[in-house]
């Protein structure tokens, strides 16, 4: 699991980048000024990374299923997952 602290400053920034995605979308004309302002302003375009929907973890994380590998290999064993084979060499 990851620290609740770090899940909870993800969220803050989720919201802030919506916030900063609707700006932009309602502003399409705007100047290169103002777009760099509004980009300075917001300054969590880099700091957003992935989590995993279940634990939180970052590391070792599936864009397709938005799941860690850890999580990935538990619904495996527990059947939630049928498309996925174990490897035979």
């Amino acid at each position: 699991m990851a620290r609740k602290s770090l899940v909870i400053k993800q969220e803050r920034l989720d919201i802030v980048r919506q916030k900063y995605n609707e700006i932009l979308k309602d502003k399409k004309n705007l100047t290169w000024e103002e777009k760099y302002k509004l980009y300075r302003k917001f300054k969590g375009k880099t700091r957003y990374y992935n989590r995993c929907k279940v634990c939180g973890r970052v590391h070792s994380y599936n864009r397709e299923l938005g799941i860690c590998r850890v999580c990935l290999r538990m619904y495996w064993r527990e059947g939630k997952l049928m498309w996925i084979k174990k490897a035979s060499w």
